[in-house]
Parts: structure tokens; sequence; C-alpha cells
């Protein structure tokens, strides 16, 4: 029996949603099982087998991406038979499911059985993205385009696109670590174009982008990647043996529709108390995507050293590493409350940042199992996407 929830209710947590994906994935293959597609078949690949990679993929965030799953607009781009796109239907959301009919394993035929079977609203829409295209809306809160960069002629003009149109986006494609004849190319951001039968005979194969190409090329595209998690061969995959496929999955935030400074927690915060302030971990990090117009230099972070802090030690000293390299350090011997500062390293505009900051300190409180470095007092309101944090640069 599918886990139980009610029409347009969000899912709580990400395991709440994974726990529901895993239901609907064997709804969806018992139907398939009673089922027929005339001539063709189903799409062979079970999409919603991908769930428990965007599941952890969405989960730091996953109370901004979960409403936007559960409401929609959503897009699936390159819906094989829909099933994701079913899903966020069966949550909620208002769906376009995109495909060209020509390149579609069973032209569509698999989404319309599906969807007279399930009983499920979703609009279905032929688009050809190698050519000139508009998508159905010019706003989506979240597209899926996994498995279909790699068969683009044009993947920057898509990415582009997608990028101006969508909030958050999970993608997939294959990638490689070294070139058919093992020149590595990892850390190269490059891609190799495929001869037309050379991968799987299949002459909609096209470009097949190492690590680092790939995520240059989303930056340059307009997209702030968010996590991501590689699957398949880790030794030397390349980009035309089945036996050495190797693929990346990326969470993604539009910089063209949210183009200013984005301040995230990571790991080493605790949950905010009296809805005023949050205690870090001795050892705590937060990360920062420069606004998409400006190389930054230096930041500030407004935090208070508690008195309770200064009873095991005389001082207490806040240090701040970006990359392993030092960004700045004060140390206090008197409760304060402060603004710690640094300089950011030379790094792209566009590149999201990871600032690593540790607390020298024995404080370990009385009947509190909690590791506590220093208080962040918290905004009233959060500045565009500053999470809350009091967090500035210049």
């Amino acid at each position: 029996m599918e886990a139980s929830l009610a029409d347009g209710e969000v899912p709580r947590t990400a395991t709440e949603l994974l726990e529901l994906g895993v239901s609907f994935r064997a709804r969806l293959h018992d139907l398939k099982h009673r089922l027929i597609v005339p001539d063709y078949g189903w799409y062979p690949y079970a999409s919603l087998s991908a769930l428990e990679i965007l599941t952890r993929l969405i989960e730091p965030v996953f109370e901004e991406v979960a409403g936007a799953l559960a409401a929609g607009p959503v897009a699936d781009i390159g819906c094989g038979d829909g099933d994701l796109g079913f899903f966020c239907a069966r949550l909620g959301a208002q769906v376009d499911a995109i495909d060209h009919l020509e390149s579609n394993f069973n032209q569509m035929r698999g989404v319309d059985v599906l969807r007279a079977g399930l009983g499920l609203s979703l609009d279905v829409h032929d688009i050809d993205l190698d050519a000139p295209f508009q998508l159905p809306r010019s706003d989506y809160r979240f597209a899926f385009f996994l498995g279909t960069l790699y068969h683009l002629k044009n993947p920057y003009y898509v990415l582009e696109n997608l990028a101006a149109h969508a909030d958050w986006c999970v993608l997939s494609t294959r990638i490689a670590q070294v070139t058919p004849h093992r020149t590595s190319i990892e850390q190269e951001p490059v891609a190799y174009l495929l001869d037309p039968r050379e991968a799987n005979n299949d002459p909609t194969n096209y470009w097949i982008f190492s690590p680092a190409g790939l995520l240059r090329l989303l930056a340059r595209a307009g997209w702030t990647p968010f996590g991501y998690e590689r699957v398949g061969q880790r030794l030397n995959s390349n980009p035309v043996q089945p036996e050495a496929d190797e693929r990346m999955f990326v969470l993604l935030k539009s910089r063209t529709r949210h183009p200013d400074l984005l301040v995230r927690a990571l790991d080493g915060w605790h949950a905010p108390e009296n809805d005023a302030w949050r205690w870090t971990a001795k050892t705590f990090a937060l990360e920062v995507v420069p606004p998409a117009d400006r190389v930054l230099s230096e930041f500030a972070l407004r935090l208070e050293v508690p008195e309770s802090l200064l009873q095991a030690q005389d001082r207490v000293q806040i240090i701040c590493t970006i990359e392993g390299s030092p960004a700045g350090s004060v140390t206090c011997a008197k409760p304060e409350t402060l603004e710690f500062r640094g300089r950011f390293p030379s790094l792209s505009s566009r590149r999201a940042i990871r600032l690593d900051f540790t607390v020298v300190s024995s404080y370990s409180p009385p009947g509190d199992a909690r590791d506590l470095g220093v208080i962040v007092p918290l905004l009233e309101k959060s500045p565009g996407n500053a999470d809350r944090i009091p967090f500035r640069v210049s």
C-alpha cells in the first residue's frame, strides 16, 4: 500500500519524501506490469531509482525545496515515461512533462498510458531542445533534468535558458575522468565530443564532460551547485565503454533568478533558541556564494562570546580558514559581542566558498551534552538569501 499523504500536504522531512517515493515507485512498477504501451514498450530505465540520491542532495535545503516539489510548477525535462513528474503530481504539484517525440523511447505513449492509469493531472509537451525552443511556462520552482545533457548538441544554450526559468534543478549526466586513450581530464574543465556510434552505438550522444568541465559549464550558464554525488565507475571512467560509465548528480539553484549574496549554515550549527540566536559547535561552517556581479574581498560575522565560555579559561580564540588557508582570527579575553572579520582568497565571483570556523575552547556546559562554541544572534529578517545570519561582505 502506498504511504499516506493528503493531497497538497508537503512531506515534512527528506526521509518522509523518500518513503513516499519508494511507495510510489512500487505502485508504478505494478501498474507497468499490468498495462501495455503499444508497439514500443516501456522506457527501460527506472527514473525513480535515483530518488535516494535526490533526497540526499536536497536534505540540507529541504524546507525550501519541499514546497517547490509539492506545489510546483515542476518541469520534468527528458521525462521518459514521466515517473518523476507523476510523483510530483501525486504530491499536488503542477507538472509539465517535456520530451521530444522523435527521440523519446516510445514516442511519449508511456506518459499517456500512465496518466490514464494513475488518474493524475500532468501536461505533456513535445519540445526539441536541439532547436530554438520556448518552455511551456516562464516560471518553474523546480526542474528535473536527468540523463539528457549529453544527448544535446548545445548544452550551454539549454542550461542558460533553463536558469532563466527555474529556481531549482536536479541534473544528472555522464562524466569521464579519462579519455578513451587514458589521458586524465578529471581536473580539467573540458568535454569529449563523441563520434556518432562511439558510445552505445547511439548517434544522439554528443558531449561527455569531465567533472571539472561540468561544474564550469553550470557556473557559466547561471547556476550555483548546492551539492553533487557521483555514481558508477569511480576509477578511470571514460566516455565510451559501458563498463566505464560514471554519472554525476548535481543540485542547482539559479543565480540568474537569485543573484544576491547567499549565506547558508552548513555543519556545526545548533537549532535556533527563542527565535533569537543559535549556538554553534566548536567547529562550524558557512557557505557563501557572492553576488554574480562582483568579486568579494572581506567578510564579517557577528557573534557573541558569553561569560560562561570564559569560566574554563581566560581567553577564547576563534579561527577561520578557507580551503585550508588562514582567513582571519580573533582572541577574546572578556564576554562581548563582536564582528569576526576576515578576508576572502582570490576566487571566482560565482564560486561557492566554504568558511570553516574553529572555536579554541574547553567549555563543557554542565547538564548539556551539546558541543558548544559561540553564540550567533539572528537577524529579525533575512536580507536576501542570508538565512538570518548576521554576515556581511565588502
